[in-house]
């Protein structure tokens, strides 16, 4: 027996013999994606003996608070206790999450309950809605998929993240197919939880084949799923630069241009364009798709999210003038200087040493996109004709002579 499940079996026990387990049958069900029996029992037994207390709770609290018995009182601060206990010392395949919602209840009766002559229930402290239609234990990096005749629990496989949220890969069982989630973490600010909701929104809405599609948002949860791409742009480079043809390349670059022109025909700047921010869908007989991600920063007009002083973000912004004029004035002149430097990536495999560039057409463009501010790219329409009545050819015509 592993030191996880003696550990468990122990506890098993504890539990029998302090906590009324009669009702725990009603929620059995909920836990056996634990696979352990010991860990699904003490689960049901927890949120049975929650269930009850909050109950209970709920009929001693007033319009101006009210007295919470002393044994309740003593039972809940050590169920809360025995929670916190086992939530430390499980990992791996049994740790686990505790719904939102009992959570923040949990907190809050942990700031008056007392081990000795009652507890005095706050002025205003919440009729707590009690929770029997679902598990309030959860598996951590896990999704729940209803259906007809069951909800079932998909482990989550991290594969990126932020600031702001983690992303997850997962495998539906009903759909045959992989999709990702994006899950907000939580100690993010009212306005950034605003931002990553209006991400979803915009993507949600955003109907462009080189543009991540999102599908439904999970209040509780504060995640939404989406759709899964196979890489970065920024490995798929590293994996596949020596190999891709001229034709590739133009391909992904032309697919990245009609994919913020649309961005930009619709009122919005990215503000996050990077290498990482950009993915690629993979296809049979070698076709691939750009996939704009990552719209978290995008700015709106009128946006009264983009605070004065707002930190300058971006992995390929423009530093350099952004830190003087300030984040929430980024432009459009700022989006073509990114967005430049990507199409350079694309098309040489390379990410600096633009001055050094020997293709004379490549170098004039890339250098009047990062330049001065006055003198670069207004638009894309502007970009994609250079690059492709003067750019494109010229390094055609290079690529041949070699």
């Amino acid at each position: 027996m592993s030191e996880i499940d003696n550990f468990l079996q122990i506890k098993y026990n504890q539990f029998l013999s302090k906590y009324d387990s009669e009702k725990s049958i009603l929620y059995k069900g909920y836990y056996t994606h634990f696979g352990n029996a010991n860990l699904i029992e003490m689960f049901s037994i927890l949120h049975s003996n929650l269930n009850e207390l909050f109950t209970f709770m709920n009929s001693k609290n007033g319009i101006y608070g009210g007295h919470y018995n002393a044994v309740p009182s003593r039972q809940l601060l050590d169920i809360i206790e025995q929670t916190r206990l086992i939530k430390a010392t499980l990992t791996g395949e049994y740790s686990f999450e505790i719904d939102q919602y009992y959570l923040e209840i949990i907190n809050s009766c942990k700031s008056f309950l007392t081990q000795n002559g009652g507890s005095t229930i706050p002025e205003g402290f919440p009729n707590i809605n009690i929770i029997e239609e679902k598990p309030i234990f959860v598996k951590a990096n896990s999704l729940e998929i209803p259906s007809p005749e069951n909800t079932k629990h998909i482990s989550l496989h991290q594969i990126g993240g932020g600031s702001y949220a983690r992303v997850f890969e997962y495998h539906d069982p009903y759909y045959e197919t992989k999709f990702a989630v994006k899950r907000a973490k939580n100690n993010l600010r009212e306005d950034e939880l605003e931002r990553f909701k209006n991400e979803f929104n915009d993507l949600k809405v955003l109907d462009s084949p080189f543009i991540i599609k999102a599908y439904t948002y999970n209040d509780e949860k504060n995640e939404y799923t989406m759709e899964l791409a196979d890489q970065t742009l920024e490995k798929f480079m590293r994996y596949n630069n020596n190999s891709l043809s001229f034709d590739s390349r133009r391909a992904l670059i032309i697919q990245l241009l009609n994919a913020f022109e649309y961005i930009h025909h619709k009122g919005l700047l990215h503000r996050d364009i990077s290498y990482q921010n950009i993915l690629i869908k993979k296809f049979d007989y070698g076709n691939n798709l750009i996939k704009v991600s990552d719209f978290g920063l995008v700015k709106r007009p009128e946006s009264s999210l983009t605070r004065l002083g707002t930190e300058t973000k971006g992995a390929i912004n423009d530093y350099s003038d952004l830190d003087l004029v300030g984040f929430e004035n980024y432009e459009i002149r700022h989006e073509t200087f990114a967005l430049a430097k990507v199409i350079y990536y694309i098309l040489t495999g390379r990410e600096a040493n633009y001055h050094r560039e020997e293709n004379e057409q490549l170098r004039k463009f890339i250098l009047k996109a990062i330049g001065v501010k006055e003198n670069r790219y207004n638009n894309i329409t502007d970009m994609k004709e250079v690059l492709l009545t003067e750019v494109f050819p010229a390094y055609r015509n290079k690529l041949e002579k070699v």
